[in-house]
């Protein structure tokens, strides 16, 4: 079994990190008092708000977690410091390459525009990499809870942006059913700004979400859990060669499974489905990516090759450019432990 030193030493990638869902408790803090906010003294019950239960009834309740965190990111100095520490903690935990996803709207409640909050995010995001040499790109999130023109709306407000946005998501509770009211949303965003698309699909027991999200041009999916044992679902993976975004913690939490063994880790890789590990959510998750490796060499016999299997796999089906992709699969195919 893979210990958590090494896995932490070894070089991985994410693809799958929310902004709001990943600020350390102690920089929260920090950026409520730097606005003159009131925020919790104890760092213990901050904690507490901001982190989601083991075990939630559902996603809503998981998604509840954001609430409270979202009225701390309203500024530029707030989203730039917020995305330095995801960024930090990333390298912390031996990640190379790391793709950050919000959603700007939620950072509109004050006086930011929404090329304002991207590039704050993005300015934060360079200032890690300059410290800390983790490269790194942004995924923009449209939220469900928006009708298509809203999308559509946030979307075009990127136009003169479109340089620090790798990629275009859909985030917030999912409904059956959900993409095709926004396919042509999407599919106008991606030619309009040149970024790729990513979906939140299949995160609860909507295993067609995951098929039309292939169908409407994702070139991968994000959770995907529903997909598990579903025939047609699976098949359109394959043969369309879509990365799973997986998040097992995540998917514990909101009950899409019952515990961490049932995860398809074995199934999925010996079909060959291309699957990537990632935390979701840093804080709300309470997890690292080294955290999310060991648990399942510890409860789904994840081996050495098969952590740089997922890692090569997470840099291929990335949004980075092919030169960088080139360099990080280089640093990963080639890493032997001391």
């Amino acid at each position: 079994m893979l210990t958590r030193a090494e896995i932490q030493r070894f070089p991985k990638a994410e693809l799958h990190c929310h902004l709001d869902g990943s600020i350390r408790p102690h920089t929260l803090r920090q950026i409520a008092r730097s606005q003159g906010m009131d925020v919790e003294a104890n760092l213990m019950e901050l904690t507490r708000k901001m982190v989601a239960p083991k075990k939630c009834e559902n996603l809503e309740e998981y998604l509840q977690t954001f609430d409270f965190v979202l009225p701390f990111l309203q500024t530029v100095p707030a989203l730039q410091r917020a995305a330095y520490d995801v960024m930090e903690q990333a390298h912390q935990d031996g990640v190379v390459y790391q793709e950050i996803r919000f959603a700007p709207v939620l950072s509109t409640q004050g006086q930011l525009t929404i090329p304002e909050t991207v590039q704050a995010v993005a300015a934060g995001m360079d200032e890690a990499y300059r410290t800390y040499g983790i490269k790194g790109n942004l995924i923009v999130c449209g939220m469900r809870t928006e009708t298509s023109d809203e999308v559509k709306q946030d979307f075009q407000e990127l136009t003169e942006v479109k340089d620090q946005v790798a990629g275009i998501d859909l985030a917030g509770p999912e409904v059956d059913g959900y993409v095709p009211e926004y396919e042509a949303a999407l599919q106008e965003a991606t030619a309009d700004l040149n970024v790729q698309l990513t979906l939140h699909a299949g995160e609860c027991g909507c295993a067609h979400n995951v098929v039309e999200a292939i169908q409407a041009g994702s070139q991968r999916i994000g959770h995907g859990i529903a997909a598990n044992g579903d025939a047609t679902a699976e098949q359109l993976l394959k043969d369309r060669h879509i990365c799973i975004e997986g998040c097992p913690t995540s998917n514990c939490q909101t009950g899409a499974l019952d515990r961490i063994e049932d995860y398809p880790l074995q199934r999925w890789l010996s079909q060959g489905q291309a699957l990537c590990i990632n935390t979701d959510n840093r804080t709300v998750s309470d997890t690292t990516l080294t955290e999310e490796y060991f648990q399942l060499s510890h409860h789904n016999g994840l081996t050495k090759e098969q952590l740089r299997l997922c890692n090569q796999t997470a840099v291929r089906h990335s949004f980075a450019y092919e030169a960088t992709k080139a360099e990080l699969l280089a640093t990963i195919t080639n890493f032997e432990a001391e």
